[in-house]
């Protein structure tokens, strides 16, 4: 037999790996790695052989190729371009190696050094080490972490002008936002990435296209659009009909995932029998290759499939093995969690509570292992919205073994984690906490206690989702529970099938898919929005063009047309307050405090009619609370806060900003707002203080007096928060002399004609009591577990105690009236809550219109009390 030179087999595997023959390719370029004399060239066939290993699905050997190039490397002095790009590509596949065999943090810290490497130097492998990075992060939980890193790639690979490169990292970053429920930037990167896909001509155009379109695919289906979703998954699957060995194992492996996904939501028989087949094919090929991601996820999926066709018995078997596999192979705690949760549905449909209990709890541990490892907000609360799952699961299943207590425990052990943290360490003088799991979690008992000792009644919303996994997501039910201060909770349940059923026609119409909706993962259940919260939605987006008359800005869509009814806030009170009314007049106490969830954030608490039309408001101080423990600082009877005139901001009509909120967006066209710059001199009076007004009310001099101010008041336009852009919301000041070099996106407010959320996380805001956002729109934000992340949670998260915010676009005369004889109350010893209850009774004589008065609301301690002094 003729032994061929090494260069020439290395030429033979050139021509293979060209014509994606991957197999043939793999054995020549290892044939030509033992052969060559010359350890670069023999790394470098080392380097090529890892790449068609990982082609072929076989990630074990795949490190092990990456690792006998690495060490013919480091063996030599060298420092051509070829010893450097060979050394990036063997440490990328050593990455994508690590991740695919359960070694998730290895993968990643070998990510990070590839970008360490090839940062500033490498263009061409920049946007590779992101995207590894940020596949690294995503599958261990660290959402935050992987969309920057995709929108990292993005941006490289746009920079070098490569189509392709674009589309494939535009899949990747689609996936990340679909997992956070960015339902519109998921639908924006399937277009563009399969457009791009479809317009090269290049030979490996298949494989990204294959993943374009099965995303696409993924974004139809979480739009219900079940047939398009299946064409264009077989589309992509057609695409994979290359015989064993061309084909790239993992897509092919993913495209059957995503197809099997899209046929299960059309919630046939016979479509559902061929989804489950594929499953199985995949799972008997990953476990045949070694590919732990796919043996566990094929599994977990399995076991959703069966449970979807009433296959209990095979749903529970399929959930078991993919704990089994994911504990075995190593996995990260993430993908550990994810099972568990899987396995504990499963068991507690079949009425295994006990058991289901025990299954959930492992994956609640887990999940705070992974949590304690967040390194931002950002990220601490997209996996907060993860977890969630498990503790939704939790709560369901103790109610249906009959402890509604122990579903209360674990409904609340998950909300306002950081800003319960945040606001411990602001009162010490210790260090600061990352963000990672509470020592301890209340006890209902507790919750009963701190009841009694503030004479409050306390409502904890809880909204779940299907108690079995379903094709459409989405709330089906609510959780009640009412902690009256006497001691006795009592727990309720509301099916929101019936809420909906009893919604007019033009409210409870299925709409055409906007993205707006809310729900799980990218390749999780379908998301549309349910008509409670779009009527809610609707309520907050105000009249279409906004006048002089409103407060509102809308810069970033257009509006709506919808008023504010007394029909629409019964609907919305016969569904969320009529079932706890009785326990509300039962427990003695004219005190409220709501703890709400997901959508009910923007509920008009104050503003729904009770059985005789009364306004919740008119009988009760209502108070709106991120959860049970961020109860009030400050007792009824505590020594109210004295505020002389140099501590009294008041800011009301700036002159309108002339610069866009984000680069991208519209300039706002605003105009003056005569009845905000009245309340504003009116207000500033009381105190004996001097209003900022129009030009003077810049951000530079509002961040001046804000740290030594006693209690802010804003009278201006909003901005909302906008959950697509992470913005939680901004409010319009006026714009100054000096030129803000970053386009008035950086925390210092300098030059910036909008005071941001990142101009106020850094201060300490303890000594300012009470902020009022006398505008549109701010308590409107993007709900999670934290609460609702828009700009009033960002003062309670520096120390400020009482926040008033209005949820839609409010009238400027009538927001005047409110505002003045809210702090003519103040003024007197009157405490926040009841302040603001005896102002909006007031208004309601003047301006009998609800969209003029039920907007406004007050989160966090209603019993602070402001108390002017002489000294200024």
């Amino acid at each position: 037999m003729i032994r061929l030179p090494p260069t020439v087999r290395r030429i033979r595997a050139d021509r293979s790996a060209k014509r994606q023959r991957w197999a043939e390719a793999y054995d020549m370029y290892r044939e030509a790695a033992r052969a060559y004399p010359e350890r670069v060239l023999a790394a470098a066939c080392w380097q090529d052989a890892a790449g068609m290993a990982g082609r072929l699905g076989r990630y074990s050997e795949q490190g092990d190729c990456s690792r006998r190039s690495l060490a013919l490397l480091n063996g030599t002095v060298l420092n051509t371009p070829l010893v450097r790009r060979t050394r990036i590509r063997a440490l990328l596949a050593l990455a994508e190696s690590l991740y695919r065999t359960g070694d998730l943090t290895g993968g990643e810290e070998v990510a990070r050094r590839v970008y360490g490497m090839a940062a500033g130097k490498d263009a061409d492998f920049a946007a590779e080490a992101f995207h590894r990075l940020g596949q690294a992060q995503l599958l261990q939980g660290q959402v935050g972490g992987a969309l920057t890193a995709f929108v990292r790639a993005v941006e490289t690979a746009r920079a070098g002008g490569q189509g392709l490169e674009v589309a494939q990292e535009l899949v990747s970053l689609g996936v990340a936002a679909a997992t956070v429920g960015d339902d519109a930037t998921a639908r924006d990167c399937a277009a563009e990435a399969e457009r791009l896909a479809r317009a090269s001509t290049r030979r490996e155009r298949t494989t990204v296209l294959v993943s374009a379109l099965g995303f696409r695919a993924l974004v139809l289906r979480r739009e219900r659009r079940g047939e398009e979703a299946v064409a264009y998954a077989r589309e992509a699957l057609t695409l994979l009909s290359d015989p064993v060995g061309r084909q790239d194992v993992a897509v092919l492996a993913q495209s059957r995932e995503r197809l099997a996904t899209c046929l299960l939501s059309c919630d046939e028989p016979q479509k559902a029998a061929e989804a489950i087949d594929l499953l199985r094919r995949n799972h008997a090929e990953a476990v045949e290759r070694g590919d732990v991601l796919f043996v566990v996820s094929s599994a977990a999926n399995l076991a959703g499939a069966h449970a979807l066709v009433d296959a209990m018995e095979e749903a529970l078997a399929w959930a078991e093995r993919a704990v089994d596999a994911a504990r075995n192979a190593g996995q990260g705690p993430h993908m550990a969690a994810s099972t568990l949760l899987t396995l504990g549905t499963m068991l507690q449909v079949r009425g295994k509570h006990a058991e289901a209990d025990r299954r959930l709890l492992e994956a609640v541990t887990l999940w705070e292992q992974v949590r304690a490892t967040s390194r931002n907000e950002i990220e601490h609360i997209d996996l907060l919205g993860e977890q969630a799952q498990v503790y939704r699961a939790l709560q369901r299943c103790r109610v249906a073994g009959g402890d509604p207590d122990g579903a209360l425990e674990a409904a609340e052990r998950v909300r306002g984690l950081l800003l319960e943290q945040r606001l411990l360490v602001g009162r010490s003088s210790g260090p600061v906490p990352g963000p990672g799991p509470r020592t301890a979690a209340w006890t209902a008992r507790e919750l009963s206690e701190q009841a009694a000792r503030n004479n409050t009644v306390t409502l904890v919303y809880s909204l779940l989702g299907p108690a079995r996994p379903s094709v459409r997501s989405g709330a089906t039910t609510a959780y009640v529970w009412v902690i009256a201060p006497g001691g006795t909770r009592r727990h309720h349940e509301i099916d929101l099938a019936t809420v909906r059923a009893a919604m007019p026609s033009a409210v409870a119409a299925d709409p055409a898919p906007s993205g707006g909706g809310t729900g799980g993962g990218a390749d999780g259940a379908t998301a549309a929005e349910p008509p409670e919260e779009r009527l809610l939605r609707a309520l907050s987006q105000g009249t279409v063009v906004p006048d002089a008359s409103t407060r509102d800005s809308s810069p970033l869509a257009e509006r709506e047309s919808h008023l504010v009814t007394d029909a629409q806030l019964r609907l919305l009170a016969d569904a969320f307050l009529r079932p706890v009314e009785d326990d509300l007049t039962a427990a003695g106490t004219r005190r409220l405090v709501v703890v709400p969830d997901g959508f009910l954030h923007h509920l008009p608490f104050n503003a729904l009619p009770l059985r005789d039309s009364t306004p919740l408001v008119d009988r009760y101080t209502v108070a709106v609370a991120p959860s049970t423990r961020q109860s009030p600082r400050a007792a009824g009877g505590s020594r109210p806060v004295e505020v002389s005139s140099s501590q009294a901001l008041v800011v009301g009509n700036p002159d309108p900003p002339t610069q866009p909120l984000m680069p991208g967006l519209p300039a706002p066209v605003l105009r003056a707002l005569p009845a905000a710059e009245r309340e504003a001199r009116d207000v500033a009076d009381l105190y004996g203080a001097r209003a900022l007004l129009g030009a003077e009310a810049t951000c530079e001099a509002v961040l001046a007096r804000l740290p030594r101010a006693r209690f802010a008041h804003f009278a201006t336009h909003a901005l909302a928060g906008e959950e697509v852009l992470r913005i939680p919301g901004a409010l319009c000041l006026a714009p100054s002399g000096t030129p803000d070099p970053g386009g008035g996106t950086h925390g210092d407010g300098a030059g910036d004609s909008y005071l941001r959320a990142g101009h106020i996380e850094p201060l300490d805001l303890s000594d300012c009591p009470l902020v009022v956002l006398s505008a549109c729109q701010t308590g409107w934000g993007k709900p999670s577990p934290e609460g609702n992340l828009g700009l009033a949670r960002t003062f309670l998260a520096t120390g400020v105690e009482s926040v008033v915010v209005s949820l839609w676009p409010v009238d400027d005369r009538a927001t005047a009236d409110l505002m003045t004889a809210f702090h003519r109350y103040l003024v007197t010893g009157t405490t926040t809550g009841e302040a603001l209850r005896r102002a909006v009774r007031d208004t309601r004589r003047r301006h009998p219109r609800p969209e003029d008065w039920a907007g406004f609301s007050l989160l966090g301690n209603a019993d602070l009390r402001l108390s002017p002094v002489a000294r200024g």
